[in-house]
């Protein structure tokens, strides 16, 4: 699978000019009809190009089943690609309806929230709420405007800091499973993985709230989603950066229907796999705490009870995939006294 191509607009601070350009380079691409499917956010930056094409607005929830039917109303409209202008709910929108449509996809995210911007699968909920993780089309070009990602609220900035902060979990639980026969591991999808991490280490000693707004750190993070992004691209499977703490995060969207920013509740889902490989739980708690992530399951609102439930609901949100969180096969009486070594008693949650 090819790597897409990457434009990055900087030219000028104003955002309007990044319109203009976009609407340049979707030409460039040779998409001449164009579909937008874009947020309410992305509007702005969006308007040249749905100038010359259909767009749409996904409502909030949109699910597998509204995306398929996107696809195939893209697919009867004669669009020849698809523009995915907005946040990480509408690419995966986009990066289905795209799949069902068989045309070419640009995405162009608003916010840098997750690694999700370039990889090949889309995070959706079905029918009934639970959210899957389907395989897509990752995007031949993303499109980064600097005008547009500097307004970004700092929560996404935060939330893209905490799904790197995953990776390297996620590669200790891919070797995990590589051990046990179940999942064959690829050194190059490897790598890219882990520099990904490398990338942002030396930002994660400060509250994000300090660079967040800062156009150097904003593409230093958008490398790092689009390599992670590409190590998923390269192995063909999300393993590289997605684990045990990916599944805390779907089972929390099951169970409550999502309290933070994915990438914020990743960085939560990390907490557990850290204890459950027996490492300093609390330096790590320390750390999303500096950098302004959920290190508490009152910054959830969930209670004690609440983590046990996601805990045990968290293998259902991947069958067949085995994480750290299989391999301790926690009963309920397990996973209580695992929340209550890690935050205290239920008066500490």
């Amino acid at each position: 699978m090819d790597s897409p191509q990457i434009f990055v607009y900087e030219a000028s601070d104003d955002e309007s000019d990044a319109s203009v350009d976009l609407a340049a380079q979707v030409g460039e691409v040779g998409i001449q009809a164009p579909f937008v499917v874009s947020s309410m956010h992305g509007q702005r930056l969006a308007l040249r190009t749905a100038a010359a094409g259909a767009t749409v607005t996904p409502p909030s929830g949109a699910t597998k089943h509204y995306s398929i039917e996107l696809g195939a109303h893209i697919r009867r409209s004669r669009a020849d690609g698809v523009v995915a202008v907005g946040g990480g709910r509408v690419l995966d929108v986009a990066k289905l309806a795209a799949a069902r449509a068989g045309l070419t996809l640009i995405a162009v995210p608003t916010q840098l929230s997750h690694d999700g911007i370039c990889s090949p699968v889309a995070v959706v909920p079905d029918d009934s709420g639970m959210t899957q993780s389907l395989g897509a089309i990752p995007p031949r070009t993303v499109y980064l405007s600097i005008p547009t990602l500097v307004k970004a609220p700092v929560a996404s900035v935060r939330a893209g800091l905490g799904d790197l902060m995953a990776n390297p979990l996620a590669l200790r639980d891919w070797a995990l499973a590589s051990e046990r026969g179940l999942a064959s591991t690829d050194q190059r999808a490897w790598d890219l993985s882990a520099q990904s991490f490398d990338m942002i280490q030396g930002y994660l000693s400060r509250d994000a709230s300090e660079f967040a707004h800062d156009p150097k750190f904003l593409r230093h993070l958008a490398d790092a989603l689009v390599m992670s992004g590409m190590s998923m691209i390269i192995s063909g499977t999300s393993r590289p950066a997605s684990g045990a703490e990916h599944e805390i995060s779907h089972a929390i969207d099951a169970l409550f229907g999502g309290r933070a920013l994915h990438g914020a509740q990743v960085a939560f889902g990390c907490i557990v796999s850290v204890a459950l490989y027996g490492e300093d739980f609390g330096a790590f708690r320390r750390q999303l705490a500096l950098v302004g992530l959920p290190h508490h399951p009152r910054e959830l609102r969930l209670t004690e009870g609440d983590v046990v439930r996601v805990i045990l609901e968290s293998p259902e949100t991947r069958p067949g995939r085995f994480t750290i969180i299989e391999e301790a096969n926690l009963d309920e009486a397990g996973a209580l006294k695992l929340v209550r070594r890690i935050w205290g008693s239920a008066n500490g949650c």
